[in-house]
């Protein structure tokens, strides 16, 4: 079972669909394609993340919201 929840969406804030990671109920990361899919940025919630978030879960996480985006991206 995993720990994390990715959410595909198209925020006023970015020309580009983003991929919004939700890790154990919290928003951790905001994974956005504005300067094209070989440079995707990792943004990180400014809140401060109440649980801890074990390595392995964040990277699968990261890994998949990647996937997701480049499925659906019109960059393909």
């Amino acid at each position: 079972m995993k720990n994390y929840q990715i959410i595909i969406g198209s925020p006023v804030d970015y020309e580009e669909l983003v991929a919004e990671i939700k890790i154990k109920g919290e928003y951790v990361a905001v994974v956005q394609q504005e300067e094209g899919k070989d440079k995707m940025i990792v943004e990180f919630i400014e809140k401060k993340i109440k649980t801890k978030i074990y390595l392995n879960d964040l990277a699968q996480a990261l890994d998949d919201a990647r996937a997701l985006l480049l499925k659906e991206s019109p960059y393909k």
